[in-house]
């Protein structure tokens, strides 16, 4: 599976949750808290995502890092044992960080939003613009364009990596 996504830090999320909400187009999906188990594999990134009233998944994704919105190419994988799992990959790959959030989750079209607050980083606004056969690339790109016209007040700074790559490099700066 594909899609087009791209990531912000934001400053105000009170102010985009009341634009998302007042906008007719956008339905909110829910707000609950993730916990993504990210594991150090050689290619691309490998995590084990844990959410409230949803089974354990397994998603692999290869993503370019830049400050542009940027095709992810994604698998995911449902597991049925994850104590299992987690154990096998642990021992194979080792863990590499745990990104913990709560996530609330807009859909606009095609377009997942999600309004995230990321223990130990902040507020961010991700926009993931899913391509499918009813929503080709270039459909997906033009969603993808007008829900950032909507929010383009709001929004801060484009992020070129993701919560993983950002906590990583946070663990890298000493505090004095």
């Amino acid at each position: 599976m594909k899609n087009i996504e791209v990531k912000y830090a934001i400053n105000n999320p009170e102010l985009i949750a009341q634009r998302l909400t007042s906008t007719p187009q956008v339905q909110v999906e829910f707000r609950h808290y993730q916990k993504d188990i990210y594991f150090d594999v050689p290619e691309g990134r490998m995590k084990i995502r844990l959410e409230e009233r949803k089974q354990p998944c397994l998603i692999r994704y290869y993503r370019p890092d830049q400050a542009t919105a940027r095709i992810s190419d994604y698998t995911l994988n449902f597991l049925d044992d994850f104590s299992a799992s987690y154990e096998d990959l642990k021992m194979i790959y080792g863990v590499l960080v745990e990104v913990e959030k709560i996530r609330e989750l807009h859909l606009y079209k095609n377009v997942r939003i999600h309004l995230d607050n990321v223990t130990d980083l902040g507020w961010f606004l991700e926009f993931e613009s899913v391509i499918s056969e009813e929503y080709d690339y270039d459909t997906s790109r033009k969603n993808l364009q007008e829900i950032q016209m909507i929010l383009g007040d709001l929004l801060g700074e484009v992020q070129p990596s993701g919560y993983m790559n950002l906590l990583l490099e946070k663990e890298l700066v000493p505090v004095f």
